[in-house]
């Protein structure tokens, strides 16, 4: 079957305050705090344990080009001669840039208020990325992905500004599969939207908006295929990116895709980059605050409002009714209450996994996708700092889960679904059978047939299985993450198993 994504964290001491759930164990608190705040001398790693079996830690680096070693060698010895950076990453121009149509189609208040927060986080961000040991290829890839993120999210906003009959496409009960990262998410995207009566953000269209096309024309395909020929340039870079990556998850231009790569223009970063600063930063607690989100929920409905035109436009649809779009971002889970203030209609899945296997496949699959950015010789203290920031993420997600489950179990019974990871693998249209009933939605027999023939062409670890770190090799035992996520099983699992 598909695999789950991966891809994003609040610190220990905002846990209680965000989510209403419990901080980390105080041991955890100890082990993590001491990394505070950004990259100390690199230590010998920890004792190892049986906290989920695994590699060390060097297995997963990704091994670079002898052209990036060599520009990466050259970089190490120019810079501190000449007292600054070669590349240095900032805020992309097209964060100030937007501001006039972002004005234009949200009035003078929004615009003026929630560019704030999108210029600040893309600076925080930036901050973090100077700061860290990151070699000269990594800040040219990461300046990269701010320049085309925030340039989507300014192109969009010109086009609607331009065309304002966009902002009036309706978009009714989103479905938001909200659950942990590496949980099986992608793959009830993917479930979901075989549904001819659903739809989900492709990646082609996020990476490339304009002109708007629909999947399936020749112009997305046209599209899809250069974009894919790019990806497959990371090879040159890093030998192999491609092949290890794809094996957390395997991405595909023309495939349903989360919006956090779409988010990402609002200065959301994607995973790994979120936690690239180590714990304790300014970036990891902006992150987490769901405050601050409104310019990212009305961007995504903005987004919406223009990829649900490009497929009216070519007759999709299921006779003639409004397409259900199905989304997914694990971030979403600190941020429901923004999520809800933009789509007070939405619908939402909770995807639940056994914690010590989502710890492991995530903090993995982040170490594996950033290790190459490293500067040599800097890779596993980069890998162990980032780790340290990944886990605190999870565990602010898992109470945020909590909370949001507690909140919603009386209230909204008809509009959130719990579904359990090995329910989902063993038993797929099962699963999307309850869904539809706990969720009132109309479920067909063509969709079920359409799961069924995805289901079948899908095959779990199709692409072979991942290298996993060993949990001790950064500092974390069972113990510990049975400790920090105890309210997660009682709450989500069935009898709290393990």
């Amino acid at each position: 079957m598909a695999r789950e994504p991966a891809k994003p964290g609040a610190p220990t001491f905002l846990v209680e305050r965000q989510s209403g759930g419990a901080a980390p164990s105080a041991p955890a608190q100890a082990h993590l705090l001491a990394t505070k705040p950004h990259y100390a001398s690199s230590s010998s790693p920890p004792p190892r344990d049986a906290a989920g079996g695994g590699h060390p830690i060097d297995e997963l680096l990704q091994r670079v080009s002898p052209a990036l070693a060599a520009a990466d060698w050259l970089a190490g010895r120019l810079e501190p001669c000449i007292g600054r950076q070669l590349v240095r990453v900032r805020t992309p121009s097209s964060v100030f840039a937007a501001r006039e149509s972002v004005r234009r189609v949200e009035g003078d208040e929004f615009a003026a208020r929630e560019g704030v927060h999108v210029a600040l986080a893309f600076e925080m961000l930036a901050d973090e990325v100077r700061r860290a040991p990151i070699n000269l290829a990594g800040r040219l890839y990461i300046q990269q992905l701010f320049e085309k993120s925030a340039r989507t999210r300014q192109l969009v906003y010109a086009h609607i500004a331009r065309n304002p009959s966009v902002a009036h496409v309706r978009v009714r009960s989103p479905v938001f599969v909200v659950g942990l990262p590496r949980t099986g998410s992608t793959h009830l995207q993917a479930l979901l939207s075989a549904d001819a009566r659903s739809e989900s953000l492709r990646l082609y269209e996020m990476l490339v908006p304009l002109p708007p096309c629909a999947p399936g024309s020749a112009r997305a395909r046209a599209r899809a295929a250069r974009l894919g020929a790019q990806k497959r340039l990371m090879d040159v870079l890093a030998p192999g990116w491609n092949w290890r990556n794809d094996r957390f998850h395997h991405t595909l231009m023309d495939a349903p895709e989360e919006e956090a790569v779409l988010l990402a223009g609002c200065g959301v970063s994607m995973m790994p980059y979120v936690c690239l600063g180590g714990v304790g930063t300014a970036y990891e607690a902006a992150h987490a605050d769901a405050s601050s989100k409104r310019a990212t929920f009305r961007f995504l409905r903005r987004f919406l409002q223009l990829a649900s035109g490009a497929r009216r436009g070519a007759g999709a649809g299921a006779d003639g009714v409004e397409c259900r779009w199905v989304l997914k971002s694990h971030y979403n889970a600190l941020w429901t209450d923004a999520l809800l203030a933009e789509f007070p209609d939405a619908k939402l899945i909770i995807t639940v996994r056994e914690p010590l296997q989502v710890v492991q496949s995530f903090i993995s699959y982040s170490i594996a996708n950033l290790s190459f950015v490293a500067q040599h010789g800097d890779g596993e203290r980069l890998a162990r700092a980032h780790a340290h920031a990944a886990y605190r993420y999870l565990v602010a997600n898992a109470n945020a889960l909590v909370k949001l489950r507690r909140q919603t179990r009386a209230s909204c019974a008809n509009r959130l679904c719990v579904v359990q990871y090995d329910e989902l693998v063993e038993q797929p249209v099962t699963v999307l059978r309850a869904i539809y009933g706990q969720l009132d939605l109309p479920l067909t027999d063509e969709a079920l047939e359409r799961a069924g023939r995805y289901v079948d062409a899908s095959p779990q670890h199709g692409r072979g299985r991942p290298i996993k770190a060993a949990l001790s090799d950064v500092g974390l035992s069972r113990e510990q993450i049975d400790a920090d996520f105890a309210e997660y099983r009682a709450e989500l699992m069935p009898h709290g198993a393990r």
